[in-house]
């Protein structure tokens, strides 16, 4: 069974409907209010004028004012910005619409409209007001023993996670014995039915990948050089391991030392990369393997691909990686021989945020984007969790650098223990495996 999408006031299909409501009712009420010409359309041969729009400030999704003239009356035709985001028109009597403020289009944000050929902008700025924060949904804190069932109970040490298009989040997890043995699951979390459900017990794995298109859940293990698991959800998840098909020449992994995957949502591939330097890419139906590029070795817990660059990989490197330790790297999968390149500053490991070329992580883990483009990053040695923006800033998200520790909240409050898993649900959720908290943490961003 899928888990169904949370209906979220912030986010969902509710409050633009009453909105839309409220909008028909301010246009429409009084006796000598004539209703908007149906007929009325924007003329290219005019210009379109901007007055003001209110409020001037606002977060996500506030509905926003806007006034001037020929706009026309058929919301399709136009196109809102705030900065390069795009915003929801939600209705136009040719002289007002309301929209309603896209998410995190920057701090300061210029409006613009634009209908056909013809693009304005408003002189004065709207300053948009983001919030964070962050709640436990599922774990104790309890680092030994393991316990399904009702999510408010629930006992787990989370290692990775993911979240499949349905936005069911599978989460790979361990737990001890006495300090000297452990035992590691696979699990699925239904939030909406408050479920850790068990997929499989003894089963080592490490940070799964989710399929945009098919939903088919792959992780790597390390069993043998080219073992992983797949989990289907027309199989209803059920475990079937899988053997990598080495071609009969070329280099091979001494090793099955790999340790996260990700799926290509371009080519289709499953791309992994090996301690001992390999990126490989795996065709998902036959298996097939070919090896694209031979990095430095050393660990990589995180691999992403962002919406706009489709063929550039993002890959996270551990403290164990000689001239890439500590360092975020991206290589072009479609041209792996002239790509790969060191995105970040020091190897040292250490923490800052700005320019990502000066930026500093320490054994960063598992990476994912979000749908803008947005690379959040469970930096585990920081106990943070931290943003790369498609502008090449990073910024931290929650968490004190530096400070372990386990507190809900907002952004002067948070606290993480070495995050080590990170995935991202289809409203902008945030869920971090939040490994020696032994807590699944949900980030909502706004």
């Amino acid at each position: 069974m899928t888990n169904k999408r949370l209906i979220n006031l912030s986010s969902g299909w509710l409050l633009p409907t009453i909105f839309l409501v409220f909008f028909s009712f301010l246009f429409s009420c009084g006796e000598n209010d004539a209703k908007p010409d149906k007929s009325t359309n924007y003329d290219p041969s005019k210009p379109i004028m901007l007055n003001t729009f209110y409020p001037d400030s606002g977060e996500y999704l506030e509905q926003v004012l806007l006034t001037g003239s020929n706009f026309g009356t058929d919301p399709e035709q136009i196109r809102v910005y705030f900065n390069q985001k795009k915003a929801a028109v939600v209705g136009t009597t040719g002289e007002r619409m309301y929209v309603l403020a896209p998410r995190l289009p920057g701090d300061t944000c210029v409006i613009s409209v634009a209908i056909g050929d013809d693009s304005v902008s408003y002189e004065k700025p709207f300053m948009y007001h983001k919030s964070v924060s962050v709640s436990t949904i599922a774990g104790n804190g309890n680092l030994v023993d393991y316990q399904d069932g009702d999510l408010t109970n629930s006992i787990l040490q989370p290692i990775y996670l993911c979240v499949d298009k349905e936005d069911n989040l599978f989460v790979i997890t361990r737990s001890r014995y006495n300090n000297t043995s452990s035992q590691m699951h696979v699990a699925r979390i239904d939030e909406e039915g408050n479920q850790l459900i068990t997929i499989a017990r003894d089963l080592i794995g490490n940070a799964p990948a989710a399929d945009p298109v098919t939903g088919v859940i792959t992780f790597p293990t390390e069993t043998t050089v080219g073992s992983f698991v797949s989990l289907d959800p027309k199989e209803m998840w059920a475990p079937r391991y899988r053997e990598m098909k080495w071609p009969a020449e070329g280099d091979t992994p001494d090793q099955g030392y790999k340790h996260s995957m990700v799926v290509n949502p371009s080519d289709g591939y499953i791309y992994t990369r090996y301690f001992h330097g390999h990126i490989i890419k795996i065709h998902p139906r036959t298996y097939e393997v070919e090896t694209i590029y031979k990095s430095p070795q050393g660990d990589s817990y995180g691999l992403t691909f962002v919406p706009d660059k489709p063929n550039i990989l993002y890959i996270s490197f551990w403290d164990n990686s000689g001239v890439n330790a500590n360092s975020i790297c991206s290589i072009d999968v479609s041209d792996p021989e002239n790509s790969f390149t060191k995105l970040t500053g020091s190897t040292s490991g250490g923490h800052r945020d700005g320019k990502l070329s000066t930026a500093q992580f320490k054994n960063p883990a598992q990476i994912y984007s979000d749908a803008d483009g947005n690379i959040y990053v469970a930096d585990s040695g920081n106990h943070c969790i931290r943003r790369i923006t498609p502008e090449g800033m990073v910024e931290t998200v929650l968490g004190m650098p530096g400070t372990a520790g386990w507190k809900d909240g907002g952004k002067d409050e948070a606290l993480f223990n070495t995050p080590r898993g990170l995935g991202i649900s289809s409203d902008g959720s945030i869920y971090v495996a939040d490994n020696m908290n032994g807590r699944i943490r949900k980030l909502s961003i706004n």
